[in-house]
């Protein structure tokens, strides 16, 4: 009775809100949204207007006294599993096929989140699998102490790993000289990328066994998102073959590195069925979040993902990481809904029909329209990222070379100055190389994303200096609430720079 009572104390103070405040709907099971206390409070605290519910998905959606924001969703699904007291259903669609092995539905928790029927989530939906109250506490712990710890230059890397396509012919050979192109192009200016590609025959490959713990060690150090693109089942992720040794991902190879520690950054599965947290064991982005310092969040596929739609996925996720968006659902639900407008129509001839068809003609519309619904959100939707707002900043060229001067945001009382200088293209490695080789060509090329530091302004000055070389110069201010970037292009060119107050590709 005491939790019941809370639980409407909770709805009743919320919705006397004003609608101008955006809704925060928290939905659960009683004796699990118990726990939701703090994360409740701190999403008050943020302007939000909270409501917490232990009525069904249904009616919790038809009682809020507006459309939410975000809507979190606290329980398990389970087929079968009805009676439990922890069970909350996803819904279930059907699954347009390619491969006649492949299950004919699949459970999609951003279809709770379409309210006009289009089959486009309009909200961004993120559930808590959890079946106890500890899991549900270690969750909201997480988040709490990811959103509470102040951002550094570190939460600017950008790690991507690209497992090998294994379909042969064009797309294996040029695969990893994409991943390089893509991401340099897509990805935001101010992001220092930190790039495996598994391809033996390139410097990003490094020594393949030693790939899992380099990936896990740089989301350790920080990063802003961490980016997995590949094959995979519900509980491991592939990367490639090695000397006939199978090399990947699972919950083991990272178990030591997040058993404490403060929480890392989200973490993306584009590949098949890592977010299947419908099934009766835990899939990769399940045993990620439940790493005490592991990610604060974790986005997989509940069943089989096609390789054209997740990389219209991953182009329009490093898009929408440029800084509009600052809360991993809206980031989330922008790459989504990006990628189902995206055309790109040399790789849809090289990847529409990689993994076959069961009609004459594949239909890519229907391939994106499942994509937006079978993406599961593991944690709270409204986690807010370190992405940075934009400083005002410009540069010219003068005689003594580049001078630049950057506006001082009121609060801030540090300013980072670093160059990535600017270098010859990646070249190319060979799968002879011997181990330390092969760790020494990956940790150059990779060195190549590195912004440096630079002499930078006085504490009580004047922001400006000057830098004698060609390349990407960011600036970064930070102080208590303040972290803002500008990045700005020092190319050798008869046109003077242009002032970049926020991100430029």
């Amino acid at each position: 009775m005491a939790q019941m009572i809370t639980i409407l104390l909770i709805w009743a103070a919320t919705c006397a809100g004003t609608e101008d405040q955006p809704l925060w709907l928290a939905v659960g099971r009683p004796g699990l949204v118990d726990e939701l206390g703090p994360l409740a409070q701190k999403r008050r605290a943020e302007g939000f207007s909270v409501i917490v519910s232990t009525k069904t998905i249904q009616e919790s959606l038809a009682a809020a006294p507006q459309r939410p924001a975000f809507l979190l969703l606290v329980g398990d699904d389970e087929p079968g599993k009805q009676a439990e007291p922890w069970y909350l259903p996803a819904k279930r669609l059907p699954l347009y096929r390619w491969m006649a092995t492949q299950r004919a539905e699949f459970a999609s928790d951003s279809a709770w989140g379409d309210f006009d029927g289009d089959n486009l989530a309009d909200i961004p939906v993120g559930r808590i699998p959890a079946r106890t109250p500890q899991e549900v506490r270690l969750v909201v712990r997480k988040i709490l102490a990811f959103e509470q710890q102040p951002p550094t230059d570190a939460d600017l890397c950008l790690p991507v790993w690209v497992g090998a396509p294994g379909y042969g012919g064009p797309i294996d050979q040029m695969a990893s000289n994409l991943l390089v192109n893509i991401v340099q192009t897509h990805a935001p200016g101010w992001a220092q990328e930190s790039l495996i590609a598994a391809d033996s025959h390139h410097v990003l490959c490094g020594w393949p066994p030693d790939q899992p713990g380099v990936f896990t060690r740089q989301l350790r150090r920080g990063a802003l998102i961490g980016i997995m693109l590949g094959h995979a089942y519900e509980d491991r992720w592939y990367s490639m073959q090695h000397k006939g040794a199978w090399i990947g991902y699972t919950a083991a190879h990272a178990q030591e590195q997040f058993a404490a520690g403060p929480p890392t950054a989200p973490l993306t599965f584009l590949a098949c069925s890592c977010g299947r947290f419908s099934h009766a064991s835990p899939c990769m982005a399940e045993s990620f979040l439940w790493m005490p310092g592991g990610p604060v969040a974790t986005v997989g596929a509940t069943t089989e993902s096609h390789p054209l739609t997740n990389y219209f996925t991953g182009v329009s996720l490093l898009q929408a990481l440029q800084g509009k968006e600052k809360r991993l659902g809206t980031v989330w639900l922008r790459a989504q809904r990006d990628a189902m407008k995206a055309r790109d129509f040399m790789m849809e001839q090289l990847l529409k029909n990689a993994e076959g068809k069961l009609e004459e003609k594949i239909d890519i519309g229907k391939l994106k329209r499942d994509q937006l619904l079978m993406y599961a959100l593991l944690g709270d939707p409204a986690t807010r990222l370190r992405i940075p707002d934009a400083l005002e900043a410009a540069v010219e060229r003068t005689a003594s070379g580049w001078h630049w001067r950057a506006t001082r945001p009121a609060g801030a009382v540090d300013l980072q100055v670093a160059l990535r200088a600017q270098s010859a293209s990646i070249p190319a490695a060979n799968d002879s190389l011997s181990p330390s080789e092969a760790r020494r060509v990956f940790k150059e090329a990779n060195a190549r994303f590195a912004f440096n530091p630079c002499p930078g302004a006085g504490a009580d000055g004047p922001w400006e200096g000057t830098v004698n070389e060609n390349g990407r110069l960011r600036l970064i201010a930070s102080g208590p609430g303040v972290f803002r970037v500008a990045v700005l292009e020092l190319e050798p060119s008869d046109k003077p720079a242009a002032t970049t107050p926020q991100s430029p590709k």
